[in-house]
């Protein structure tokens, strides 16, 4: 229900049943601006068959290239906010140079109000993604936490990984324009290509 608050639309099928989500969701969207890459991976528990054990792999690959994780719980069922304690699996697995925003969602029933605190060096979030309340909080963080600025331009200042990745695909692109207009090599235009992507 978080994809579908940030999407506007039902881009996800929000149900009581474990193991809805078997694949990667993804949603492309703006916060004023901002492009913001939304990832929603199935539940990371024991697999119980085939089909749910590859989307939980794919899951994984996701999250090892993520910029940061939003460690989504349950606030009717527990108090505790440290994920080390709630999914001590999970923590040990993460890569540690991936910050976690902890989401304590389901604020509409446990009756917590809206909120955000910084504590034991995370990030806590409370909200409902049902009703929506909370949720610009959450934008703003994310906002924050990107060091999103606008410019005069209406532009956004890059992170520098993603500056990194475009120069890396136009040092590609220029070796793909050698090897075809020197070297008359088409298929290594193709893998310089594939490279850039």
């Amino acid at each position: 229900s978080l994809l579908n608050a940030f999407a506007g639309r039902d881009a996800a099928i929000v149900t009581d049943i474990a193991g809805t989500t078997r694949d990667v969701l993804r949603e492309h969207i703006h916060l004023d601006g901002m492009p913001l890459h939304i990832i929603d991976t199935a539940g990371l528990r024991t697999a119980t068959d085939e089909v749910e054990r590859i989307g939980i792999e794919r899951a994984w690959q996701e999250i090892d290239q993520a910029d940061r994780v939003l460690f989504m719980l349950d606030s009717t069922t527990t108090d505790e906010t440290l994920p080390e304690k709630i999914w001590p699996e999970f923590m040990s697995r993460l890569p540690p140079s991936i910050p976690v925003t902890i989401i304590r969602n389901k604020a509409d029933i446990s009756g917590e109000a809206e909120g955000i605190r910084t504590e034991n060096g995370y990030t806590t979030i409370t909200l409902s993604a049902k009703t929506q309340q909370g949720i610009q909080l959450l934008k703003a963080h994310l906002k924050e936490s990107i060091g999103y600025q606008t410019v005069t331009e209406g532009g956004f200042l890059a992170r520098r990984r993603h500056l990194e990745a475009l120069e890396q695909a136009a040092q590609h692109l220029q070796q793909g324009h050698i090897q075809l207009t020197q070297f008359y090599a088409g298929e290594l235009l193709a893998e310089e290509l594939k490279m850039a992507q």
